[in-house]
């Protein structure tokens, strides 16, 4: 296999499982089992807001989020430099903050699919685009 096909199915997998871990976390409400959390038990489960806000009140869920930010903004970098416009730039930031792995998987199967017979990674993922 080569390098081509073996980054866009490491992307692919990562759409799969973020797919299904999202899918999870949303159809299964494991928080009520805690008893400062008993006050929902029955209910459908708790919102992505009060989830954020569950996991920031956490020490190391507090740590997680930073981790997971700094990474988002550090791969929106690369993103704004390789992009041109500052509508796309914000844009790709828009959709990094909001949906993370998501977005850095998408971005990066659209630059593979940007260029159909390219196998050199530094050709893929190195070069500015054109104005």
């Amino acid at each position: 296999m080569n390098l081509r096909r073996s980054v866009a199915l490491y992307f692919i997998i990562v759409l799969a499982a973020m797919t299904w871990v999202s899918w999870y976390a949303t159809t299964t409400p494991t928080i009520t089992s805690l008893p400062q959390y008993a006050a929902l038990a029955g209910k459908e489960g708790i919102n992505v807001i009060k989830g954020f806000e569950t996991v920031c009140s956490e020490p190391w869920g507090l740590a997680t989020m930073f981790d997971a930010y700094f990474g988002f903004m550090a791969f929106w970098l690369y993103v704004a430099w390789r992009e041109r416009t500052a509508l796309s730039r914000l844009g790709w930031l828009v959709a990094l903050l909001l949906l993370g792995n998501f977005a850095i998987a998408a971005y990066a199967l659209l630059c593979l699919r940007a260029a159909p017979g390219e196998n050199d990674p530094a050709k893929l993922f190195f070069t500015r685009r054109a104005a």
